[in-house]
This record gives structure tokens, sequence and C-alpha cells, in this order.
């Protein structure tokens, strides 16, 4: 089958999914985006009023603080809401159950990540601001995990909008508690304190928007935890791979190259972070509908599939061509001038972007086909590959080595889990989703670059969209359902509009 044919239909029957599929992953984006847009954005204000506040050597701490907690906080994750959402979407009658049964499992591993914090900081002999760092900003990731348990059980009942909501209110709290502890005069261990308190406040803020919902009692539970654990393993197997992949070459950077290098790249990464709100936002959205479809309809699965893979490519080639053009002005306008050095490395992480978005679909999907176990073996070999790469090239090239065994990494991650979903019979037209892209953002770039000594970096930049969507545009990138999906991203939900698949 051509799932990625602009007709929508295959010679079986239609391939593209039942009427309000499209609209209801589009309003669900937008919702979950507009949160997610105030998060990253009050996570990337906290990141620039502590780089401008601390001394460099503690916002350096910081990053590395935030790397081992985020890395120890995902093992605590363990998958449990992917396997929580993927559950409750084929059956709402175990919502209880899978909700009590994640909630016991994240408290059981949340406080194994912070008695492993514990002995990492020791292990490797932080000093002693660091590892208080550490270990605080790791018993602040295993409180946040309680609290989204219940974000994940809104999820899996597609109620995305309650969800955007809490994340919005819980962001802008979590940013102006920060930001009042920076204007008391508080240092990096004032900060993880407040980051702690914060962290707490969201367990009975999720519980109780549930309960407004589900007003069924959830507790902890051990029953058909023997049956689910198998799954659970291999979805958190895979999130700790994926995130190893994000975080270690921080964690190596510091060991080899000190606090100042890794501060220069921290700066760096966390634009890349900000931007990963937009795959994690379509992959969100679109969750609870293809894992319906996948043991549903796996045609119209498929065809959602293709879809979702092109629009992400459209988006993050202008991304990583931006890396080529303004990622020293990004640096120095966001952190200041000092931090313009990791203008090659964030040039770097942002064309990496091009194989990282696409790769959000391609495990989405894997896992809506059940295929846990074999994203687990592809994201351990490139990690596998990240390490040893990492341990040859920081330590000549520093942060330039770091984003470019990043890049590498993400490219074989992408190709490998495109050849296991094609394995599977879901398939799209790859080289038209990446090339389109790519030849109509040439003219874009060549543009901006050309104007360079005579116009402005904002109109040029604005000069260079333009062309890229015309270009997209006269390459016929986009088909009818496209164009609904835009639609239904930019109308509020109708009047009596019904989820589909309720169940």
């Amino acid at each position: 089958m051509n799932a990625g044919d602009s007709s929508g239909q295959s010679r079986e029957g239609p391939t593209h999914p039942p009427a309000g599929v499209i609209a209801l992953v589009a309003r669900n984006a937008r919702a979950l985006g507009a949160a997610e847009l105030v998060s990253k954005s009050a996570s990337l204000v906290i990141v620039v009023a502590l780089s401008r506040t601390l001394p460099e050597r503690d916002f350096g701490r910081y990053v590395v603080a935030v790397a081992v907690a985020t890395l120890l906080g995902v093992i605590a994750e363990a998958g449990t809401g992917t396997y929580l959402v993927r559950t409750v979407a084929r059956s709402r009658d175990v919502l209880r159950t899978a909700t009590s049964q994640v909630l016991f499992l994240r408290l059981a591993l949340g406080a194994a990540a912070v008695v492993t914090a514990i002995a990492l900081a020791w292990l490797l002999d932080y000093d002693g601001t660091t590892a208080t760092a550490v270990v605080l900003f790791t018993t602040a990731s295993a409180l946040r995990l309680c609290g989204t348990t219940f974000l994940s059980a809104l999820q899996a009942l597609e109620r995305l909008g309650d969800v955007a909501l809490i994340q919005t209110q819980q962001a802008i709290f979590g940013a102006a508690v920060i930001a009042l502890t920076l204007l008391l005069g508080g240092g990096l261990i004032a900060v993880s304190w407040a980051t702690v308190a914060v962290a707490a406040i969201t367990i009975p803020w999720g519980w109780r928007r549930l309960h407004g919902v589900w007003p069924r009692p959830i507790y902890l539970a051990l029953k058909g935890l023997r049956e689910a654990l198998p799954i659970v393993m291999s979805f958190g197997g895979a999130i700790v791979f994926s995130t190893a992949l994000a975080y270690l070459d921080s964690i190596l950077l510091y060991h080899f190259k000190g606090d100042y290098e890794t501060g220069l790249y921290g700066a760096a990464q966390r634009v890349l972070l900000v931007l990963s709100v937009i795959p994690a936002v379509y992959s969100a959205a679109l969750t609870r509908s293809i894992s319906y479809l996948a043991a549903t309809e796996a045609e119209a699965a498929s065809w959602l599939y293709a879809r979702a893979l092109s629009h992400l490519t459209v988006i993050a080639v202008p991304l990583g061509a931006a890396g080529l053009i303004c990622s020293e002005a990004v640096l120095e306008t966001l952190y200041g001038a000092p931090y313009g050095e990791a203008d090659v490395a964030l040039a770097i992480l942002l064309i990496s972007l091009v194989v990282a978005f696409p790769t959000w679909i391609a495990v989405t999907t894997a896992y809506a086909l059940g295929l846990e176990r074999a994203v687990v073996g592809v994201l351990g070999i490139a990690l596998a590959i990240n390490f040893a790469a990492n341990l040859v090239v920081i330590p000549v090239w520093g942060k330039e080595g770091a984003a470019a065994t990043t890049l590498a990494a993400e490219a074989l991650t992408v190709a490998l889990l495109l050849w296991l979903l094609a394995r599977q019979g879901v398939t799209s037209r790859v080289v038209v989703a990446f090339g389109k892209p790519l030849l109509a953002i040439g003219p874009a770039v060549l543009l901006v670059l050309a104007l360079a000594d005579i116009t402005p970096l904002p109109v040029r930049l604005a000069g260079g969209a333009a062309i890229y969507v015309a270009g997209l545009f006269a390459l016929r990138t986009f088909d009818a359902r496209d164009y609904e999906f835009l639609r239904a991203l930019s109308r509020p939900r109708p009047k009596g509009f019904e989820i589909p698949f309720d169940q």
C-alpha cells in the first residue's frame, strides 16, 4: 500500500481514518500546543534567568543536575504513562486498575531514583553543591511523576483540554516561584528546594482534576501488576534509552571538559528541548487515536502515520536551516554574548531536528502496533554507538563533537525505526516526505544568505519563510486532508462534537 498517496485511497478501500479523527487530532494538538508553548517558554525563561543570575560554574552545576535528575526520573517513569494511555484507549473499564498500578510503580521507582541519585553523587565525587542539587532535582522529578499519573489518565479519557489547562497552570506557577526565589537572592540550592516544593503540589492538583471527571476511587493496587510488568518494562527501556541519548552527552562533557563547557552546551541544548514541544504535542495529540486504529483499522492507522511523518518533516526542515543562519544570534539574544561560543554546537543540534522530529511519530506508531520491544532494541543500538562515539570525540572536539554525535544517533534511530515499520507493512513515501521540504528550503536559504549584508535578519527570515511555503505548495506537498487538519486546528470545537471511538 502507498500510505502517503494523496488520494487517501487504496485498492482495498479508504485508508484514511473515519470522520472526526482528523479534527480531533487537530484540536488536541491546538490545546496541547498552547499548554506546551507556555510550559516550554516558562522553562526557557527560568534557564535564561538562571544563566544571567547564577555564576557560570553554578549554571554548569545546574545543567548537570538537571541531566542526572531527568535520566533518573525517566527510569522512575518506566514507560508507565504510555502503558496507561494505550491500555485505557482500548477499554475505559480498566482505567482505575491501570491508574492504580502506575501510581504504585511510580512511587516505588521514584524512591529508588532518589536513593540512586545519592549514590551517584558520592560515586562520581561531585562537590557538595552539585550533589545537593542532583538529589533535590531528582526528588522533584519523582514527586512530579506521581502528579502526572493523573494527567495520563485524563489523556487516556481523551480529556486533553483538562491536561492542557493543568500543564499551563503548573508551568506559570512553577516559573513564578523560581523567579521569586531568585529575586529574593536565592542561589542554586534555594532554587532546587523551590523546585521540590512546586513538584509536591502537582500531586493533589492532578488528582483533583481527574476526580472531577472520573469520581471512582484511585488507590495503590497490585492487582494485575505481574501481567502488566513485561509491557511496562519494554516501554520503560525505550524511554530510558531515548532520554539517555538526549542527556548522556552533557554528563560526559561535564566529565571531560568541566563546568564552563557544559554550561555553554547546556544553553544550546535548551533551545533544542524547547523546540521538542512540537513533535511531543503532535505525538500526544494522536496517541489515543492511532492506538485504537492500530487494533481495529490498520489501513487507517498507516495513513495517519504517513501524514504525521510528512507534517513533522515539513516543520523540522526550516528549523534545521535556521541553525546555519542565526544560531549565534539566538544564543546571544537569549543568554548573553559569552554563550555565542556555542553557535556551532547549536547549528548542528538544530540540523538534527530534521531526523529527530519524524522519530517521535515512528515511535508512537510502533507502540500502537505493540512493537515496544523492537523499539528498545533500536534505541539500545543507537545509545551504544552514541556512547562510544562521545568517548572519542568529546575529549577532542568538546561541545561540537557532542552535538555531531547527537545528529548521527538521531539519523540512525529514525532510519532503523522506518525500516522496522516498513517490515510490518506500515509504509510511507519517505523520499517524498523528506525530499519535498528539502527542495523547498534550498531557494529560501540562498535568499537569506544572499541578502545578509543589506537586509536585517528578521526581514530575511520572513522572506525565506515565504519562499519555503510557496515551494511546498508548488511541489504539491499537501492533500485535502491536510487542509482539513489546518481548518480544525484554527477553529473552536463545534457544539455537539463527539469524540470518535468514545467508549
